[in-house]
């Protein structure tokens, strides 16, 4: 299940060096690699697809929403919500175990007063031009924020085809069996023991804090929402060009009492 339920970051290298990964595995706490095995996560697109919907929310001024910039402002927004998949296709577990002690990869939220991890997903809202365009321009093998991909990106908002985008912060866990022949989950705490196995995807519901984009003054037209697992390479996987799913569709904004809305283009 979803992330916001951590504890309070330590920098402790002895303890990190200290906490065991299972046994025979290949990857060591904090995501270090130690054997030629890897992980592979990857974006369940049939999850992503399966449930898309225009939501009309109200914000407080010390909504974790506002103070973070998931919303732009406080006050009503229509976001589109949809569900997240991440599962581990890949030969290793992606081990990660006790957050605190991994500084690297998380970081201390001051408004929901846990860690979150920082780049572990990132959603984008394109237009299908900016989309076509980063689809055919960028570099799948590298990361997100680097060269040219980090040129792409820069390029597309200044242009308005990235409308809209966040990266979202998540506690990985066994949430669902994600191929049949999985074995038992082992990752289930966020605070102390977190994971992803092989055969397991971590799932993040609709109805998730900041499971959404941002939707507010949008005309009516086709967009399409990108979602990208491990966007900084920040952790090993032995395939990281299969960490994007995107779905398009055709968005309709709030017309008198008929709410905002969304249909999915196949």
């Amino acid at each position: 299940m979803a992330g916001h339920r951590m504890g309070v970051v330590g920098m402790g290298v002895a303890a990190f060096l200290s906490v065991a990964a299972p046994v025979a595995a290949q990857v060591a706490a904090c995501a270090v690699p130690i054997g030629p095995q890897l992980p592979d996560l990857i974006m369940d697109k049939q999850l992503l697809a399966s449930q898309l919907f225009a939501s009309e929310e109200s914000f407080s001024p010390k909504s974790c929403a506002v103070e973070e910039g998931v919303v732009s402002k406080q006050g009503k927004h229509i976001v589109l919500r949809f569900n997240t998949s991440t599962p581990n296709v890949g030969q290793a577990d992606m081990y990660v175990g006790d957050p605190s002690l991994c500084p690297d990869l998380f970081e201390f939220s001051d408004c929901h007063q846990h860690l979150h991890f920082k780049n572990y997903t990132a959603y984008r809202l394109w237009t299908t031009v900016g989309y076509d365009l980063w689809v055919a321009q960028r570099d799948v093998t590298k990361p997100a924020d680097s060269g040219v991909n980090a040129q792409l990106l820069e390029a597309a908002t200044a242009a308005d085809d990235l409308v809209s985008g966040h990266k979202q912060g998540f506690c990985m866990m066994d949430s669902a069996k994600y191929l049949a022949d999985a074995g038992p989950a082992k990752y289930l705490s966020c605070t102390s023991n977190q994971g992803l196995s092989v055969g397991w995807e971590d799932v993040y519901g609709t109805g998730l804090p900041d499971q959404f984009i941002q939707m507010t003054g949008m005309p009516e037209g086709d967009y399409v929402l990108e979602n990208q697992v491990n966007p900084a390479h920040s952790m090993p996987e032995s395939d990281y060009t299969n960490n994007f799913a995107a779905v398009k569709f055709h968005y309709t904004p709030r017309r008198g009492n008929t709410p905002a809305s969304v249909r999915l283009i196949q």
